[in-house]
């Protein structure tokens, strides 16, 4: 018997069963709540009115309060998965290689945990960038489970953890993380929320040398050291003036170097202090 839902006007519309699971879990038991969902607030069927409301999603996401990005049901991996991405979009940790997640946790277990959450279909689809990119806020939601973000200065924060735990020593260590896992899917929805905000706000940024460096990560060099510094032609000059090369470092020097530099970096501009970087469990 397929499920439905009464439109109050005598009419019931089916319902899937993902937007049925989606219903149930975000249903607020204490007070009211009010959502709008593109399946059941514009009349699919009407090819007119379909036309007319696709004109105004932007304003939608933009004026609303939240986005809820419902992925789905959860399964025995979700909620280590989830810890794992709220760890990288909220703590507080003083951030640094110590306190990475995957360094007190089993590797297999973080890689059935990250996949089970990107291999999702959500981030197949193509209307979710512009959800994420144009809210003020973004709540990824699996069952009862969920984590936030917010715009600007969250969005960066939070994308600039993300690479820094792909680029981590502890992280390139472990096999099954370092070659089977890829925060593709979720970096690319912050990456557009920034592209949305630079440009409602007119400004172009110039790439940080975390970020060119992290987007030529699987690209390959005689002498690995230029996996660094043939991208400084790329970042500020002041970027370039902290990270002068000196070919007289080992790879595994100059590594650290840049690791320690964009962590550096990352705490000047989310305002987290590098001072007495501890091993953290996931809050």
């Amino acid at each position: 018997m397929t499920d439905t839902i009464d439109l109050g006007d005598g009419r019931c519309l089916p319902l899937g069963s993902n937007l049925k699971n989606a219903l149930h879990h975000l249903r607020d038991r204490k007070q009211k709540r009010k959502l709008w969902i593109d399946a059941l607030c514009i009349n699919q069927q009407d090819i007119e009115e379909r036309s007319h409301q696709v004109q105004l999603m932007a304003e939608i996401y933009q004026r609303c309060k939240s986005v809820v990005a419902y992925i789905g049901m959860p399964t025995p991996d979700s909620q280590l998965g989830f810890e794992i991405l709220s760890y990288l979009a909220n703590s507080n940790t003083q951030i640094g290689d110590d306190s990475m997640p995957w360094n007190y946790l089993n590797g297999n277990d973080v890689h059935a945990a990250l996949r089970d959450i990107f291999e999702r279909p959500y981030f197949q689809r193509v209307w979710v960038v512009q959800e994420a990119a144009l809210a003020p806020q973004v709540r990824m939601q699996v069952g009862h489970l969920f984590f936030e973000w917010s715009g600007g200065a969250s969005t960066r924060k939070f994308l600039a953890r993300i690479k820094l735990a792909e680029l981590s020593p502890s992280w390139q260590q472990i096999a099954e993380l370092r070659d089977a896992v890829d925060f593709r899917p979720i970096r690319e929805l912050l990456e557009q929320s920034l592209a949305a905000e630079a440009k409602r706000n007119g400004v172009i940024e110039s790439p940080s040398l975390l970020d060119v460096v992290h987007s030529i990560r699987h690209r390959q060099a005689v002498d690995p050291r230029d996996r660094i510094y043939g991208v400084m032609s790329l970042v500020t000059s002041a970027e370039v003036a902290e990270m002068v090369p000196d070919y007289s470092m080992s790879w595994e020097e100059t590594y650290q170097r840049f690791y320690e530099f964009a962590l550096r970096q990352v705490s000047m501009d989310s305002g987290i202090t590098l001072e007495g970087i501890q091993r953290a469990s996931i809050q």
